[in-house]
């Protein structure tokens, strides 16, 4: 493919990156469009997917137009949809060398208060989902020896109160990134994660409205205070530059995240104290 050359195993420098593309699942997001704006400094041609055409198409003419940057009309809940931006980024550009799966939703709720559809919808976009726009992306990425981006969270392996289906999901995208890893042994193909903890987004304010959450996290403070989204932009951009394995934010994290069990039982007590505190304080 006249666009999908071949990724060297380091790309450090910014010029590593210059001439790919990549395709960027919901780029209307905040996180999205940073990460595509911070991969277009650093010369990458953009297909921009999402199901906000307006937000992407001036997105799209912020980075350049057609030349550089594709808005695609796109639903990580349907295949069809997928397979048909991954084919249709892959002709305008001449193949995909980079994967960015960053389209999400989260719900809270508690477990038994879910709606049928409202458990469900969180499991479809956030793992379903990335299982999608790998399936489509996949063969283009397999010519080009690229690097697929996960987009996942804190909460993969870390599990809070009123987000069990969001949790859910998340546990379920590092599984499948692992299993993946192994899949794609010998084809160059590399596999990244990328677990933030809370940070200033649409699906970040969402999480405020939840009273456990919020007291369980120490009204999202101490151990829980959100981070600077540039700074998950930052990991994005290096992991696909090194093509890393797993970035944690905060780094306060990550030995948590080679032990995931281990790292539940370690924070437990933590988010229990928080709830039991503040239940008191609301009995009096």
């Amino acid at each position: 493919m006249k666009g999908a050359q071949i990724m060297g195993k380091n790309l450090s420098s910014p010029r590593g990156l210059r001439g790919k593309v990549a395709f960027i699942t919901g780029a209307s997001g905040a996180l999205g469009s940073d990460a595509a704006r911070a991969l277009h400094a650093r010369g990458v041609r953009l297909a921009l997917l999402g199901r906000n055409t307006d937000k992407l198409e001036s997105l799209a003419r912020e980075l350049g137009g057609p030349a550089n940057a594709l808005a695609i009309d796109m639903n990580v809940r349907n295949l069809a949809s997928v397979e048909a931006a991954a084919k249709s980024a892959a002709e305008h550009f001449g193949g995909i060398d980079i994967v960015v799966a960053g389209a999400g939703m989260v719900t809270t709720e508690l477990a038994e208060n879910y709606s049928a559809t409202g458990f469900v919808d969180d499991i479809d976009t956030n793992l379903n989902g990335v299982w999608r726009t790998i399936k489509a992306t996949l063969p283009y990425v397999r010519e080009s020896k690229g690097h697929i981006c996960i987009i996942a969270s804190l909460a993969s392996f870390i599990h809070m109160p009123e987000m069990s289906a969001y949790s859910a999901s998340k546990a379920g995208v590092l599984a499948l990134a692992n299993s993946l890893r192994l899949e794609l042994d010998g084809s160059s193909v590399t596999v990244g994660t990328i677990h933030p903890s809370f940070f200033e987004s649409a699906l970040g304010d969402a999480l405020t409205t939840s009273p456990l959450l919020n007291r369980a996290s120490g009204n999202f403070g101490g151990l829980f205070a959100p981070i600077k989204r540039e700074d998950v932009v930052s990991a994005i951009v290096k992991n696909i530059e090194r093509r890393s394995r797993v970035a944690v934010l905060p780094w306060a994290f990550s030995a948590l995240a080679l032990v995931p069990g281990l790292g539940q039982r370690v924070i437990e007590p933590y988010l229990t104290h928080n709830l039991r505190k503040t239940a008191q304080k609301l009995s009096h």
